[in-house]
């Protein structure tokens, strides 16, 4: 394996800060509510073997995941005592398997229902489902408002058994009223399957958000995702919560600049003075995403840097006119801190006019910049 010492460009992920988010959502929700780890997208880029390892070691109750292969790598990881929740509609040929190793999957349709129904019965098996009930997400789910007539459907075939309900809320960081308005829908599915007599005691609708902004929707379970990894939509809870991820490269070469040489592809930039340029040993395809260009500001030396010129595949170049004695091999990070100063996959996302769950999930997972656990469940 290569020392890090020798890596151009790498993430670090800090497992306790996991632990200690874990710790705070426990603190919030309280004993009785379950916590389902959400570890889609390779846990949001922070690497999904080491990220479920430590949530087992946490004692989460279950796992999300938006993928068979995330789930198996789960299952091969923890044995079958986890409960694994399949987000989305499962693909006619992923059902066997799913049956076969226990994955829990989301019903939407009828159809997908009497897949499930007709494999497990081939199998001689009982498949525990959850059904999901869109209350305006419009991505899948049964619509709130036929859900109850499908909803008993779906209850008389024999190898099934509904285990859960639950909604997605798409608006939970920007409008409240809609979020409580589709809290209401969902728990009217609940109240009438209830007088049908169909009660199904585990349901769940809380996302990150929701968890810190609506007490009222953390239900039986919670879904946190974004705030499991330390970042909050909204900024008042940031204090709370730890970022694990630490996203770096190096300098590759340092050159003085005239006054109207300009830099980069397109010579978007142009300088006006004198200037001193760092060449960064990351770029696009390693996640510095080229909407960065001429945007973002790097950390030289723990000061910062701003990003000229438009980044390239494989490159980017800093002006550190303002920071003394940088060298090559010198360390540059793109989200986390140095010497006290600190960039947020959060300021990150501002920049490049998207989320952070983008700017997570968008770095590179390949040997291109490999992972690096820090933190007591790292060995």
């Amino acid at each position: 394996m290569i020392p890090q010492s020798y890596y151009r460009c790498w993430v670090e992920v800090d497992l306790d800060a996991l632990r200690h988010n874990v710790a705070a959502i426990r603190r919030r929700i309280g004993p009785k509510v379950k916590l389902m780890g959400v570890v889609k997208a390779d846990a949001y880029g922070h690497g999904l073997g080491q990220v479920g390892s430590t949530l087992m070691q946490c004692g989460v109750d279950a796992f999300g995941v938006a993928n068979l292969s995330e789930a198996l790598l789960l299952r091969q990881i923890g044995g079958s005592g986890w409960p694994i929740l399949f987000f989305g509609s499962a693909l006619p040929f992923e059902v066997e398997t799913m049956v076969q190793k226990d994955i829990t999957p989301t019903i939407s349709a009828l159809e997908e229902a009497r897949l499930f129904d007709e494999e497990a019965g081939r199998q001689g098996k009982s498949v525990g489902v959850h059904v999901e009930i869109d209350t305006g997400m419009g991505r899948v789910g049964f619509w709130h408002e036929d859900a109850v007539k499908k909803i008993l459907q779906m209850a008389a075939f024999r190898q099934l058994r509904i285990e859960a309900l639950y909604t997605h809320f798409p608006s939970a960081d920007e409008s409240p009223d809609e979020t409580r308005r589709e809290l209401a829908f969902f728990l009217k599915v609940v109240e009438e399957l209830k007088k049908q007599g169909l009660e199904i005691p585990l349901l769940h609708a809380a996302n990150s958000t929701a968890v810190l902004e609506f007490p009222e929707t953390r239900l039986a379970m919670v879904r946190p995702g974004l705030l499991l990894y330390g970042i909050c939509a909204k900024q008042q809870h940031a204090g709370e919560f730890r970022p694990l991820l630490s996203f770096k490269a190096r300098v590759a070469y340092v050159k003085d600049v005239a006054a109207g040489r300009t830099i980069s592809y397109g010579q978007t930039f142009t300088a006006e003075k004198p200037m001193r340029i760092a060449t960064v040993t990351a770029g696009y395809a390693d996640g510095f995403s080229r909407h960065l260009s001429n945007k973002a500001e790097v950390l030289v030396g723990g000061k910062r840097c701003p990003v000229i010129g438009r980044v390239t595949m494989d490159q980017i170049m800093v002006d550190v006119t303002q920071t003394s004695e940088v060298q090559c091999g010198d360390e540059v990070v793109f989200v986390g801190e140095q010497n006290g100063a600190g960039i947020t996959a959060s300021e990150v996302a501002g920049w490049e006019e998207t989320i952070p769950w983008e700017v997570l999930c968008g770095i590179t997972k390949t040997a291109r910049v490999p992972r690096v656990y820090r933190g007591t469940a790292a060995a």
